[in-house]
């Protein structure tokens, strides 16, 4: 499920796609593009390790995790983050996504500045980025103390892991270069997650290479990080939903103690498709 010349795991993103690279991947005459993705896995497999009370209840009652992460920063209540009727409630919720995919890793509020004004076009003062992630931190009271203790086991392993072992060695994690030891803190932090949530991925394709001796019309062609496509015949589309979600929601490993969701999306081209009701 990779490929190069063209690299196409590298495709610019729908919403940035100018010239319409992603439509030059067609489904043949009779078939249909289907692409089925993590919903969310990284912040999924975070709220797992850090074990904070809030996170993981929103996403076993199938909430909103960034309607939580504003009420947690701005201090309004879940029903008034979903609120999409409220005054503030775009430029809240803009600000609660990018918060979220750098809660982990650790945000600095010079970053989260930089972050909003590049990704999200919102203009933030240092100070008010400060009183965002003081904010974060107190509402997600799991999240600095998980943070704290990975980054204290790394100093003494020199190394981060996987759930399931994969190490990614950090020699400079005990450095006394500031700029350095920071970017090995970073990365102690972001290889659970994002290695973690490689894994489960990689455990999905097992199960469903596992299964094409009896599916031999289902045809994987390409990964995107937590994305997967395929080349279907039109009326096997349902069916091949079916059996790649239950292979992708599975539960991973036995600890793992959160709903994974996958998402569906169908098109004649890469470029468009649609996403596909549940």
């Amino acid at each position: 499920m990779n490929c190069k010349a063209p690299n196409a795991q590298n495709m610019p993103r729908k919403t940035n796609d100018p010239i319409g690279v992603r439509n030059f991947i067609k489904a043949p005459e009779g078939y249909m593009i289907l692409s089925l993705d993590f919903s969310q896995i990284e912040l999924r497999v975070g709220a797992f390790y850090c074990r904070d009370e809030v996170m993981m209840e929103t996403y076993r009652r199938g909430g909103d995790i960034h309607a939580a992460t504003t009420s947690v920063i701005f201090g309004v209540s879940y029903e008034e983050a979903q609120d999409k009727h409220r005054r503030d409630y775009k430029e809240q919720r803009t600000i609660a996504k990018n918060v979220n995919f750098g809660t982990f890793y650790g945000l600095f509020p010079r970053g989260l500045q930089n972050t909003l004004r590049f990704k999200a076009g919102v203009e933030k003062s240092i100070s008010e980025c400060e009183q965002i992630i003081n904010n974060l931190k107190s509402g997600y009271k799991g999240l600095t103390a998980w943070q704290n203790e990975t980054k204290s086991m790394a100093r003494k392993k020199m190394y981060s892991e996987t759930w399931l072992g994969r190490r990614r060695y950090l020699p400079d994690i005990g450095s006394k270069n500031w700029g350095r030891k920071s970017f090995a803190e970073r990365c102690a932090l972001n290889t659970p997650i994002q290695g973690t949530a490689a894994d489960i991925l990689k455990l999905a394709i097992v199960r469903i290479l596992n299964g094409l001796s009896e599916r031999t019309w289902l045809r994987p062609i390409l990964q995107i990080h937590d994305e997967l496509t395929f080349i279907v015949p039109e009326d096997k589309v349902n069916e091949a939903v079916e059996f790649i979600k239950i292979c992708m929601e599975e539960q991973p490993f036995p600890e793992f103690d959160l709903p994974l969701v996958a998402e569906a999306a169908v098109g004649r081209n890469f470029g468009e498709m649609e996403e596909m009701e549940e």
